[in-house]
């Protein structure tokens, strides 16, 4: 009985090791994800291109604060990408890396990266400067 223990014992651990840093990676591919959305749906009704970065960055950030996975800041080139013009599209990219090092041991790597993609529709109706009343 003792040496079933001692040969299944590490084999459990190492699993329950596993499924933890399995967990975590959906989790942080998940909290992406959901900051790329927060974002392009901020950044879709803004009313200037300038804007819209401005917006979506902060959406995004605020989205990802509190999630203690990322252990990097929203960046600026990677965000608000798209044909800026009402109907056109907004496209944001959220980069966000995450630390494995304490499941390392079982081979996940020191670190891995993530990126959340989403499109909307810019807003039609949004006021856009231009003389137009709304």
């Amino acid at each position: 009985m003792s040496l079933e223990m001692v040969i299944v014992a590490p084999i459990f651990v190492a699993f329950l090791m596993l499924l933890a840093g399995l967990g975590r990676i959906v989790d942080a591919q998940s909290q992406v994800d959901s900051a790329a959305r927060d974002a392009v749906r901020a950044a879709s009704i803004a009313r200037s291109e300038g804007g819209a970065q401005s917006l979506g960055k902060e959406a995004a950030q605020q989205s990802l604060d509190g999630h203690h996975r990322c252990t990097n800041n929203v960046r600026d080139d990677t965000l608000v990408s798209g044909d800026w013009q009402p109907g056109g599209q907004i496209t944001v990219t959220v980069h966000c890396v995450i630390s494995l090092s304490d499941v390392g041991f079982i081979g996940f790597p020191g670190t891995k990266a993530f990126d959340g993609k989403a499109t909307a529709p810019i807003d039609k109706y949004t006021f856009r400067g231009g003389g137009g009343s709304r």
